[in-house]
């Protein structure tokens, strides 16, 4: 455990290992609820109520009543149903990908439209609106300094925008998870109409983002290792592949923030009433102590355990949907284009800076069979020898 300050300057107690991570994320002594941050109802208007109506900021007893409302829209069973439409959309993404002249932007091209297209589908949010939604959330979720006003009309442009899909499903209601939540709110009464407009934002903000750049990072780890791109393209059950890849590679740098309740002793340290708590995932999924040698991808263990869905009362709603996404989409990239390569150095790629979750700006990437190309990395931008 080691004592570090937040970009606010705040002191946090940041959990690394494994066993501690598990305790933060299981443990009622440790809170989420942003009231014992400071933050009050009423402080700022709407934005304040939204979050502390999130599932995200809640703890016992709200949380489990607001997450038996969602969680039936996110079982096994139905996001299974999915199968034959990712595929369906990977197939069109892929087939275009591959009409492109390399090299390609492999996080705008793929990884930024693919995910987007099958999550704003299965929300019930229109694909025309995803670059909107992808800026919006893009400055909820930057920690680079963006201005309060930008920050608070981005968010209420947000709102706004998801208030008008919601009354455009209940006006044409669909197979999709705002139908399922709007008749919970406004025919059922299970929930009220605060907390359907918040667990919109919650689903679309946790969702979006998140399995576009683990989408990235997976793919760039394969890059570094083709024999294990070759591994996996080549398996008839990409599952436990998948899962040492989501163990390796993690989109979210840390879980969300704790506040102990009370007293709480961890790693020999005792910390006091109070204070915030910062489990650091990628430290417990490459902890020695609970995965032998971490720092490589070996797809005969186990990874079942990894943290990077979270663990307990606060684990991810979407990780079905986003491992069935990924399931599919990374092993037919790899089947459909066996020899794809990084067109630059990997010491070349660029981090997203200063963001809530980890991902890479840009993925220039390359393929045989198109003729001679050079990559303008000082703009991060991909460009063609016949264009320059």
């Amino acid at each position: 455990m080691v004592r570090v300050a937040m970009p606010s300057g705040d002191p946090t107690y940041l959990i690394t290992r494994y066993e501690d991570a598990r305790l933060v994320l299981t443990d009622p002594r440790f809170s989420r609820s942003l009231e014992l941050a400071g933050l009050r109802l009423g402080a700022v208007g709407i934005a304040d109520h939204l979050l502390l109506s999130t599932l995200a900021n809640m703890d016992r007893p709200e949380h489990p009543r607001l997450r038996r409302v969602v969680a039936p829209a996110f079982s096994r069973d139905r996001v299974e149903r999915l199968r034959p439409r990712i595929r369906e959309v990977t197939a069109r993404h892929l087939d275009r990908l591959a009409e492109l002249p390399p090299p390609v932007d492999l996080a705008e091209a793929l990884c930024s439209r693919l995910p987007a297209a099958v999550l704003l589908e299965y929300l019930g949010i229109p694909l025309s609106d995803r670059q909107d939604l992808l800026h919006w959330t893009k400055v909820l979720t930057d920690l680079s300094g963006h201005a309060q006003e930008e920050v608070d009309e981005a968010r209420g442009l947000l709102h706004r925008h998801l208030k008008e899909v919601i009354a455009e499903r209940r006006r044409h209601p669909g197979d999709d998870v705002l139908t399922a939540l709007s008749r919970c709110c406004y025919e059922d009464g299970g929930i009220t109409e605060l907390e359907l407009e918040a667990l919109a934002m919650f689903l679309l903000i946790g969702g979006l983002h998140t399995v576009v750049y683990q989408l990235g990072l997976i793919v760039v780890a394969l890059l570094l290792c083709p024999e294990r791109a070759a591994e996996l393209a080549a398996t008839d059950e990409p599952e436990p592949c998948v899962e040492e890849l989501l163990r390796y590679t993690n989109a979210v740098e840390s879980s969300l923030l704790r506040i102990t309740t009370e007293e709480v002793e961890i790693a020999g340290v005792t910390i006091p009433a109070g204070s915030a708590v910062l489990p650091a995932i990628p430290a417990a999924n490459h902890d020695p102590a609970r995965f032998a040698c971490p720092e490589t991808i070996d797809f005969t263990r186990s990874a079942t355990g990894h943290l990077t869905f979270g663990h307990g009362m606060h684990r991810c709603l979407g990780a079905p949907i986003s491992r069935l996404m990924l399931n599919v989409i990374v092993p037919e990239l790899f089947r459909r284009l066996p020899d794809l390569r990084l067109a630059v150095p990997a010491e070349e790629l660029r981090w997203l800076p200063d963001r809530l979750l980890t991902g890479y700006a840009s993925i220039p990437v390359t393929w045989s069979g198109r003729p001679d190309t050079t990559v303008d990395t000082r703009e991060a931008r991909v460009v063609t020898s016949d264009a320059r």
